[in-house]
């Protein structure tokens, strides 16, 4: 997506200044809790993950957010704070928004709507992704992962890792999810680490309760 085709450009097109493109590689920080900024991203082209960490250490996933919406620690801004780290999960395009700047865009109450329906309809989201995980298994989640993040019957894989951290299942069992979608001819792990969707039909039929209730068709 270019600059010029997201839901902000009209609110900043006159602002040079907010107009500059900043990109990050994939695993960069956007924002971290520590660094002690409220300033607020806006994502144009990639995909950036939310995560927060334990105590222990463990990291655990809060959001994805597809371009064209709104990336720091917006928690904040709602009198909250989630404590959370934001980082590009693949090359990503974002301009920045200092803290001072988004308090006074946020007095027209054109741009304070556009803000909290972004923000609304990913809280909703969450709480969908969340209701998935509760009511479906792990087989039904991970047939759904695959039809949604393949193009051309191609599922590409940038990291085991995430995948991992979205179903909320361990490497061990996410490798015998494969295995078991292998020994039906269903799906197959590419050389290149991808997974090439052998039976689209049969896949589409496990992962149809999900489909049914993600796209509110039950």
């Amino acid at each position: 997506m270019k600059l010029e085709e997201t839901s902000i450009y009209p609110f900043i097109k006159h602002a040079p200044e907010l107009c500059e493109l900043h990109k990050f590689n994939r695993n960069k920080y956007i924002t971290r809790v520590d660094w002690g900024t409220n300033d607020v991203w806006y994502l144009v082209s990639g995909k950036v993950k939310v995560e927060a960490t334990a105590q222990s250490g463990k990291k655990l996933l809060v959001d994805l957010i597809n371009e064209d919406n709104f990336v720091g620690h917006l928690s904040n801004w709602q009198r909250q704070n989630f404590y959370c780290d934001s980082i590009a999960m693949v090359a990503s395009t974002l301009i920045r928004i200092p803290e001072k700047t988004f308090a006074t865009m946020m007095d027209d109450m054109a741009f304070s709507r556009l803000f909290y329906q972004k923000l609304n309809a990913r809280l909703y989201d969450m709480y969908k992704k969340e209701l998935i995980r509760g009511l479906f298994t792990q087989r039904q989640q991970f047939a759904f992962y695959v039809i949604e993040n393949s193009r051309d019957n191609i599922c590409r894989i940038h990291s085991i890792y995430n995948i991992c951290e979205y179903l909320k299942v361990s490497r061990r069992n996410l490798y015998n999810l494969l295995e078991r979608f292998t020994e039906d001819g269903i799906l197959q792990r590419m050389e290149t680490g991808d997974i090439q969707v052998l039976d689209m039909p049969s896949l589409q039929e496990i992962a149809k309760p999900v489909l049914d209730f993600c796209y509110n068709k039950i």
